[in-house]
């Protein structure tokens, strides 16, 4: 009766089917017209479709025995020239194949694949050989065989059966590779470098500080440097010279090297400073801020590092006032469920949140902007706050919390692809600063929010 009820369903629903009482009841009338002798109740047919199917997405699907034998047979030809597969990649590239064992979704191929594998292994998102296999380990051997920078369309063309983000993923989150003037990436650890010029470059770096306080770019040379590394841009690879090799001694402001040990006692001391003035006081004004910045740390820069000292210490309330933490409550799920109105599942910029009509009330305060930004920085269990640079005009973006970015540009990156914008300079710029996700143009910065797009949209 089993055999017979797998039969019927594999002919008649090659596309899954589900255990209610209409699918269940046409296999009834089926099996009666079949064998008219016979009895079978409809919990007996529930019965074989949870045995025999697999599930997904409610639905149970029927592949054969036959047709199981042949999907192994493949995926073990695969292997012989591949250290793994993610199901999604295998099925997006023989889905006709699959079609035709009734194998409608990488889903229910990697249920397939779990419950017959043989001599590979499968893991929640691919299969392998190798128990211990990992990409970000696979992908060092190949640039490391190489010896070479290599383009993603070569690594994808190595690793067939992963999918394209999954390699750029490690290439960029590991931080192990650096992108080549042609677009390629080349390992950190084969970067070449001239100690000699870089000892030298440290010592002409000590001479210009003791001099005029600063060293420019022009005091000290690391051409030797550049030419051992061609296909590396010179910016990127004097950020890493400096990571490497000066950023024990020296702090950067912008383009200029400035003694690091005086600026580290000065931002630890201011910072020690302003925590015990926030920790006496119940209310601060902004006044304060442009105070203690002008005494202590006096530029643009000091400028910023109060305002953010000011906001990690205390709640912002208003434009002009900060308060103790202690002193502002905050039904926090009731303004979680009142920003998800407005978020959605996307990133919106913070000046988007134009209406506080649903918020739950916050004794003794009112909604703005300022309030808000405070509350998702120190409380928010379900979105984040991010922006360039801390600032007095509620500029940022706000996003689901369960979004990954490296830092903010890559933010403005994903806002730009979310809102299809047209990738043009004056458009992208208008767009971002319009909308108040940045609050000046930058032409570097809005040429790499566009590049960044433009690779990621050829991926897709």
């Amino acid at each position: 009766m089993e055999e017979e009820i797998v039969k019927i369903i594999a002919e008649n629903f090659p596309n899954g089917i589900r255990d209610d009482f209409i699918d269940v009841n046409k296999i009834l009338r089926i099996y009666h017209s079949k064998f008219p002798t016979k009895n079978i109740v409809a919990d007996a047919v529930r019965s074989i479709i949870h045995a025999q199917g697999t599930e997904n997405n409610g639905r149970f699907y029927f592949v054969s025995a036959e047709s199981v034998e042949h999907l192994l047979f493949v995926v073990e030809e695969i292997f012989e020239s591949y250290s793994a597969a993610y199901y999604s990649e295998l099925y997006r590239r023989h889905d006709d194949f699959f079609s035709r064992l009734n194998i409608f979704s990488a889903e229910v191929l990697k249920k397939i694949l779990i419950a017959n594998r043989q001599e590979f292994f499968c893991f929640d998102e691919f299969c392998t050989l190798s128990r211990g296999f990992k990409l970000d380990y696979e992908v060092a051997k190949i640039f490391y065989t190489e010896n070479k920078s290599l383009s993603l369309d070569e690594l994808q063309k190595i690793f067939r059966y992963v999918p394209a983000e999954k390699i750029l993923s490690v290439i960029t989150n590991t931080k192990k590779y650096l992108p080549t003037v042609t677009g390629n990436y080349f390992p950190i650890s084969k970067i070449k470098f001239d100690a000699e010029e870089i000892s030298i470059a440290e010592n002409k770096i000590d001479s210009a500080i003791a001099e005029k306080n600063f060293a420019a770019r022009e005091d000290y040379d690391l051409s030797s440097n550049f030419a051992l590394n061609p296909e590396i841009d010179e910016k990127i690879l004097r950020d890493l010279i400096y990571q490497k090799f000066f950023a024990d001694k020296f702090d950067r402001n912008r383009t200029r090297l400035v003694k690091k040990t005086a600026s580290i006692k000065k931002r630890l001391g201011f910072g020690k400073l302003i925590h015990e003035l926030c920790s006496s006081k119940d209310e601060l004004t902004f006044d304060d801020v442009s105070y203690f910045s002008s005494k202590y740390l006096p530029s643009s820069h000091g400028y910023a590092v109060t305002l953010a000292f000011f906001n990690e210490n205390m709640t912002r309330v208003s434009a002009d006032l900060f308060v103790k933490s202690e002193l502002v409550n905050f039904s926090i799920a009731a303004v979680d469920n009142a920003l998800e109105n407005f978020v959605q599942g996307k990133i919106i910029p913070l000046r988007a949140i134009n209406d506080f009509t649903n918020f739950p009330p916050v004794e003794n305060y009112s909604w703005n902007l300022f309030l808000l930004e405070s509350f998702l920085r120190k409380y928010s269990k379900n979105f984040v706050f991010n922006t360039a640079h801390i600032n007095n005009s509620n500029i940022g973006a706000i996003y689901p919390a369960s979004m990954n970015f490296t830092d903010y540009l890559e933010v403005q990156v994903a806002a730009v692809i979310q809102e299809k914008i047209l990738l043009e300079p004056e458009e992208v710029g208008n767009f971002l600063v319009e909308k108040g996700y940045r609050g000046q143009r930058s032409v570097k910065i809005i040429q790499r929010i566009i590049q960044q797009a433009k690779k990621i949209l050829s991926l897709e």
